[in-house]
């Protein structure tokens, strides 16, 4: 609840000094790596500048509890992830690998590794290939692969086109292949959870265009096709079949498709609102979506079907999605987020040449509370999810709603499932170095029947720390850690970022 309370006062307080000051942020994100060569008279000269404007007696008061107690804990917090990151950047580890990974006379084709540390069968490495301008202008190919630790694997294409035939419509395609012997299928209203052999494969189509007389908003028309073909696991201990939970809950595998072949058409329309100032490391603006699916799905089949039991009901079901995201910036309108090359060495020097003198240095609250509301993003998510079945009992165990750690709730390894969701995500991102952010964050969730039905034990709360590197132009990846209450740690190392 504490913690819940500082992540309000941290966005009330950043709404009251982002107003009015973010209106210099539209200048290029790319002026930070530009920005070699800067004075330190200017350096200076913002300082002056920026404590001027906290001498005031409840500008004292109000920031005591943060340059004395929080932000010194927050440096302590990441310094973990920060020191060997510092090194990276202070060596131009980060810009070497991207520039090792690029190719083409104008650098518009990636190809790089890919990874994931989780405990168990999740942990995968793999690779993607990127290139921009393949055969037309303004169009962008992908594929990559990869590989889990037991031996699974997967494949996922993706073309897409910008102003196709000189319009402002857009148009994409994605085709994906699954080979998973450890498929999990999270049964409604809680964790429990049974493993399942999956090999699915589905194509996806999308077009839209920005919509006409509205500054920032796209519509967007969406249809796919999936084949999902389930089998019974190795083991066969944790094969599901007839499962009554509390109330009315009720998991019968063969009204629900598991250990079976089925193929659903989704058909999705979308409305959303984008004003964000830069895609990789957005300081001001917002991101609203909201989502309209329904899908068709087709009869069960395969060798473990029920006659007169699997295709006693309409399969066929409906969602409901929305995600609200929205950034606070807390800073002068002469100062960039991101740091300079020369600020990058200033700040990188407090964190590696960690002495007890230097220690004191850098968490003296006047060196804390000079850039306190400077330079600080709160970034706020709230996301939620609605599904409806057309016929009670009969939508497959695919169309349930789920909260994992890419909800987010990194401080869970394990997943929740429901016909509804709704999670509030809260971030407060600070520059360390030049390529690298401190992030601390906090995040509620709760699954449930539907949206006003939800109960107090369905309540899921996660909270964390650690770094996201990023450029300008290209988010790399993050390394945090994740707890949910004191129930034991999640260590993330992903190449995924924090929101979707």
């Amino acid at each position: 609840m504490i913690r819940f309370i500082w992540i309000l006062l941290l966005c009330g307080f950043s709404m009251l000094f982002a107003e009015g000051k973010s209106k210099g942020l539209a200048t290029s994100q790319t002026q930070v790596e530009q920005d070699t060569l800067i004075s330190d008279s200017l350096e200076e000269s913002r300082a002056e500048s920026d404590s001027e404007m906290i001498k005031s007696p409840w500008f004292e008061t109000l920031t005591w509890p943060f340059a004395h107690i929080v932000q010194p804990i927050f440096n302590a917090a990441v310094f973990p992830f920060s020191a060997p990151l510092h090194y990276a950047v202070k060596n131009n580890v980060l810009e070497t690998g991207v520039n090792m990974f690029s190719f083409g006379k104008e650098k518009n084709i990636f190809i790089y590794p890919t990874m994931n540390l989780r405990p168990g069968a999740s942990t995968l490495l793999g690779f993607m290939y990127r290139h921009r301008n393949l055969l037309l202008s303004s169009d962008y190919f992908v594929f990559g692969s990869d590989y889990y630790a037991n031996g699974d694997w997967s494949l996922t294409t993706r073309y897409t086109k910008r102003n196709v035939f000189n319009s402002e419509f857009f148009w994409g395609a994605i085709w994906r292949y699954s080979a998973d012997r450890n498929a999990v299928a999270i049964l409604p209203g809680g964790k429990e959870s049974f493993t399942y052999a999956d090999s699915s494969y589905s194509l996806e189509t999308r077009i839209g265009r920005p919509m006409p007389f509205v500054k920032n908003m796209d519509f967007e028309l969406n249809a796919k096709f999936s084949m999902f073909q389930g089998d019974v696991p190795d083991v066969e201990d944790s094969v599901a079949d007839l499962i009554t939970y509390e109330g009315d809950y009720e998991f019968n595998r063969y009204d629900r498709g598991l250990y079976q072949d089925y193929f659903s058409i989704p058909l999705r329309v979308s409305v959303s609102y984008d004003d964000l100032n830069a895609p990789f490391m957005p300081t001001t603006g917002s991101r609203i979506v909201l989502a309209w699916t329904y899908s068709w799905v087709g009869k069960y089949k395969g060798n473990n079907t029920y006659d007169g039991v699997s295709n006693r009901y309409n399969h066929d079901f409906q969602v409901i999605d929305f995600v609200a995201q929205h950034y606070f910036f807390m800073g002068t309108t002469a100062t960039n987020y991101g740091l300079s090359s020369a600020e990058g060495r200033k700040n990188r020097k407090f964190y590696t040449d960690f002495s007890w003198d230097e220690t004191l240095r850098l968490w003296r609250p006047e060196n804390v509370k000079s850039t306190l509301f400077n330079r600080r993003v709160i970034a706020v998510q709230l996301r939620a999810r609605q599904m409806w079945e057309q016929e009670e009992g009969g939508a497959p165990f695919t169309a349930f709603s789920t909260i994992n750690a890419r909800y987010p709730l990194r401080g869970y390894l394990s997943s929740y499932a429901d016909f509804a969701t709704l999670g509030l995500s809260a971030e407060y991102r600070w520059p360390i170095d030049r390529l690298v952010d401190g992030v601390v964050f906090n995040e509620y969730a709760f699954y449930g029947r539907t949206w006003h039905s939800f109960a107090m034990e369905n309540l899921l709360n996660s909270w964390g720390f650690g770094v996201r590197v990023r450029r300008p132009d290209m988010y790399l990846f993050r390394l945090q850690l994740g707890f949910h209450g004191l129930h034991g740690v999640s260590f993330i190392c992903t190449v995924a970022p924090e929101f979707q």
